[in-house]
């Protein structure tokens, strides 16, 4: 195998293992988007929990069941990790779950740039396979016919 094979054959499996960190990117991106929606909701949920009085309200606890229970105390529990949790008035939570959501939006707009940055690795990478390629198969048909 000569020199310039070799050379075509690198740069295919770097063209592969950027594709694999793209895609990879990417789930990280889907995941993140969940969680993110997944704060939105619970910081919604809180605002109109904390403008209620001593009104009764019903918490779904699955399958379909909602049970009854009296607005009161306005505290909760948030998770701090390993599932732990710990008990907070609910502006605490709410202001603890806003923290969390920056944190998640900043490394969602890294993991863009990342992936943006990647796409254009590729992309650049890919035209200059696609060129050196070309030029190995024309050296190749030059070779073969005298």
């Amino acid at each position: 195998m000569d020199s310039e094979e070799q050379a075509l054959e690198r740069s295919i499996a770097t063209l592969e293992s950027l594709k694999a960190q793209i895609a990879n990117i990417q789930q990280q991106l889907s995941a993140l988007e969940l969680s993110i929606q997944e704060h939105k909701k619970a910081i919604e949920t809180i605002e109109g929990y904390r403008n209620m009085g001593d009104d009764e309200i019903l918490i779904p606890i699955g399958a379909g069941v909602l049970i009854s229970a009296k607005v009161s105390g306005k505290k909760g529990l948030i998770s701090i990790g390993n599932a732990l949790y710990t008990e907070m008035n609910i502006e605490e939570i709410a202001k603890k779950l806003k923290e969390r959501m920056e944190d998640l939006e900043k490394l969602k707009t890294k993991l863009m740039e990342d992936s943006y940055r990647l796409q254009e690795n590729y992309a650049l990478l890919s035209a200059k396979v696609e060129e050196d390629y070309r030029k190995y198969i024309e050296e190749r048909r030059n070779v073969q016919t005298p």
